[in-house]
């Protein structure tokens, strides 16, 4: 007995294993592709970050013959970053392993360049106080005779400690992920300590000021470094899957909490794609069965409740003046009514009501050959919400002019002649 019908729909346990590995090659490629991308643009940041120091180098060069290896590293670095955009050109990026290869590569190459930055630093800060002092010194020479005093104090201990504090304070200051406000306190504090003249002054400031500052900035520096891979790890995932599947990704700093966040909103994301996921490739099957059993599509209507709760329609043509209702719920039920059509709202004649009775009798065997061949493709019953008789009670005129019809609705007529699965679409199921 056939009269309309209302069921939830789900996988087999096969087909959910086929969805989620599809899932997960896309998955692969996503984050693959965010990393290559996030790494690239780093590399080229690092690429042109050394304008300043290459030019102390130079004048160092000039003036003492050495650069301490600087132009070494610098060499090294662009080559090691030139190769890059070739290797990203040739990528393949429908092909997971081709991807993922140049991912893993351009991260190597990455970890590498920040090795040669890290060791660029220590040295243009040696080179940056060398310059400084040679030309300071020049200045001295000059005011020899009357100035010999400033001799007695760059040779004393107030000139080491001011030159080494503020060594420490420059190398913090190139890390380029350490705070704007660490590096303008920092920036400041240099100044300050070129301006100390006092011995006993320049020790205090150093020991209430200067030090208290870089243990603030060491501890940000570690708590960083510790959570840094991990931070990384989670965002370039989370922002590969906003990016594949719609979603607006938001930013984060780098900390525990938004490890915590991240893990959270990634999890969420999986979880919402995989239903929708499962209710796309139910509706994209009981599409392709409606169509390798003859009926023809030639209406569709989106609603949207008060409540929010959302219903997609289809009407599938199902003979002279008839058609099949299909209603998708965004709770994920499905309802099948069979029911005359019109351009009009009214109820049905006694005449189109006997009609009307003994095609739901007909659709009858069709709803057992529906569901057998969505078995077939791994789409199964979960709960039968309603299966009622053919009667007069349900008999219904479908107003189409409530739809967006794709074909004249009077000359419709289904011969329902098989067609061959073979030479359907196959909907996601490599």
């Amino acid at each position: 007995m056939s009269g309309p019908k209302t069921s939830r729909y789900t996988l087999t346990p096969e087909q959910r294993r086929i969805l989620a590995e599809q899932r997960k090659i896309e998955r692969r490629k996503a984050v693959a592709t965010e990393n290559i991308k996030r790494n690239q643009k780093r590399l080229l940041q690092i690429g042109g970050m050394f304008g300043t120091e290459k030019q102390i180098a130079d004048e160092l060069t000039a003036r003492a013959d050495s650069d301490n290896g600087i132009s070494a590293l610098f060499e090294e670095l662009h080559a090691l970053i030139t190769p890059i955009n070739p290797l990203v050109l040739r990528t393949n990026f429908d092909d997971v392993n081709s991807v993922e290869g140049t991912s893993e590569a351009i991260s190597a190459c990455l970890k590498e360049a920040e090795k040669i930055v890290s060791k660029i630093g220590v040295i243009s800060s040696v080179n940056e106080a060398i310059l400084k002092s040679d030309l300071q010194k020049a200045i001295d020479e000059g005011f020899a005779t009357s100035f010999a005093e400033i001799k007695e104090i760059k040779a004393s201990e107030t000139a080491s400690l001011r030159h080494e504090t503020a060594q420490r304070l420059a190398q913090l200051q190139r890390i380029d992920f350490l705070p704007y406000t660490y590096k303008s306190e920092i920036s400041s504090t240099i100044t300050r300590l070129e301006e100390i003249a006092d011995d006993v002054f320049l020790k205090n400031f150093v020991a209430v000021s200067v030090n208290p500052l870089i243990k603030q900035a060491n501890q940000f520096i570690a708590e960083y470094r510790e959570c840094q891979a991990e931070f990384d790890r989670l965002y370039t995932e989370y922002a590969a899957l906003c990016e594949l599947y719609y979603y607006v990704a938001q930013e984060y700093v780098c900390s525990r909490s938004s490890i915590q966040t991240l893990e959270a909103e990634i999890e969420r994301i999986k979880k919402a794609v995989a239903e929708d996921d499962e209710q796309a490739y139910i509706s994209d099957c009981l599409d392709e069965v409606m169509v390798e059993m003859g009926y023809t599509v030639f209406g569709s209507r989106e609603v949207t409740k008060r409540n929010g709760k959302r219903f997609r329609s289809e009407l599938y043509s199902y003979g002279e003046g008839t058609a099949v209702n299909i209603t998708y719920s965004s709770d994920g039920k499905i309802a099948m009514e069979l029911g005359g059509i019109d351009t009009s709202d009214r109820v049905p004649t006694a005449q189109e009501t006997d009609k009307l009775c003994d095609s739901m009798e007909q659709f009858c065997d069709d709803f057992k050959e529906i569901e057998k061949r969505l078995l077939a493709k791994g789409v199964l019953l979960a709960d039968r919400i309603s299966l009622l008789p053919p009667d007069a009670e349900y008999a219904q005129i479908i107003n189409i002019s409530d739809y967006s019809v794709e074909a004249e609705a009077d000359s419709i007529s289904v011969k329902k002649q098989r067609r061959s699965a073979s030479k359907q679409k196959a909907l996601r199921r490599e």
